[in-house]
């Protein structure tokens, strides 16, 4: 009798939610001999409470890093009203640093064709945790957005309550044949994944917060050993 094992793959990408340039610079430095494909999250205090690291900031820090800003790559998370001007700061750092994707929410209703036909850029979409697959797929040719991602806290700060049942959307849109890639974020840590593993239906990159960032330099390896055996 022959079997087949299937293996699904998830890749892990490191989520940086900084107010101040120099905490950005900490984060990238402890975590980069382990990664080297980050989200960056953009808070403008307007969207969300919560306000981090600008564009502007962001421009200046990679100074710092030097020839090293080279090895890295960058999905942007605009967590900010005016996200068409963000795009326009972002495309002028396309010749400085490795940019993947610009992720924008849904909540905002952009108009998504237009951006697309404007920038030259991967833009994906945000579904907060009240935010219904369904609504996404009444407005939206979602077979045009190559990066969906769901997040699984309330947004604008790292280490806000995991809800759960926002793991379902996962499911939605796979049945609803959506052919991009599928992000989840926010509260991933060693209590939550294994809820997320239990799914038939998972998403294709994880972006984990706090739980890496927060992390001692003793508890990193650890905890980036458990991330890379699940």
């Amino acid at each position: 009798m022959n079997y087949i094992i299937l293996y699904i793959y998830m890749e892990i990408m490191p989520t940086v939610l900084e107010k101040t340039k120099d905490g950005f610079l900490t984060q990238i430095k402890k975590l980069s001999p382990y990664f080297s494909y980050f989200q960056i999250d953009i808070a403008d205090g307007l969207y969300v409470p919560n306000k981090t690291i600008q564009v502007e900031d962001f421009e200046v820090a990679i100074q710092d890093l030097g020839s090293k800003i080279s090895d890295l790559t960058f999905d942007f998370h605009l967590m900010v009203k005016d996200f068409e001007t963000e795009i326009k700061k972002l495309i002028n750092l396309k010749d400085k640093i490795s940019i993947n994707n610009i992720l924008i929410h849904y909540s905002l209703k952009p108009n998504y064709q237009s951006l697309i036909t404007n920038y030259q850029l991967p833009i994906g979409m945000v579904l907060n945790s009240e935010d219904r697959v369904y609504n996404l797929v009444e407005n939206y040719d979602i077979q045009k957005i190559p990066i969906i991602q769901i997040m699984t806290v309330q947004i604008g700060a790292q280490g806000n309550p995991f809800l759960s049942e926002n793991i379902n959307k996962v499911e939605q849109l796979k049945k609803a044949c959506f052919s991009g890639q599928i992000f989840l974020d926010g509260g991933i840590n060693e209590k939550t994944l294994p809820i997320i593993l239990s799914k038939e239906y998972r998403p294709d990159v994880l972006c984990p917060g706090a739980y890496l960032t927060r992390a001692s330099l003793e508890e990193l390896p650890e905890r980036i050993k458990f991330l890379n055996n699940l």
